[in-house]
């Protein structure tokens, strides 16, 4: 078996430690919390019957801070060392929405303008 070297902390090190990731999960447990409470906005929303085209957008909308709030602190992309994932993430998301819109006019917005 090969040998592990493991190094010991001082104590100073590992209250830094503690106090670091008691921080982490704190912050993950608030978003977590946070992501609950959009949740009930979402099904509050429907279940009010509103005009359903301003909660398709409060909904789109919630759904997208929720997919970052995601991103940043259960995938860890906050941390140092993500900055590639991060690029790719970025720019899959500006062709995804540029698809999108590009569809969306051409589907419904762009159907009259062409005799």
């Amino acid at each position: 078996m090969a040998n592990v070297e493991t190094e010991s902390l001082t104590r100073k090190e590992l209250d830094a430690l503690y106090k670091a990731r008691a921080k982490e999960m704190r912050l993950q447990l608030t978003s977590f919390a946070l992501m609950i409470f959009m949740t009930f906005i979402a099904f509050g929303l429907v279940a009010l019957d509103f005009n359903k085209y301003f909660v398709g957008a409060i909904i789109v909308t919630l759904a997208f801070v929720q997919v970052i709030l995601q991103f940043f602190y259960f995938m860890h992309m906050k941390d140092k060392g993500h900055e590639f994932a991060k690029l790719f993430i970025f720019v899959g998301m500006y062709f995804a929405l540029a698809f999108i819109i590009t569809f969306v006019f051409i589907v419904w917005i762009g159907t009259g303008g062409i005799q």
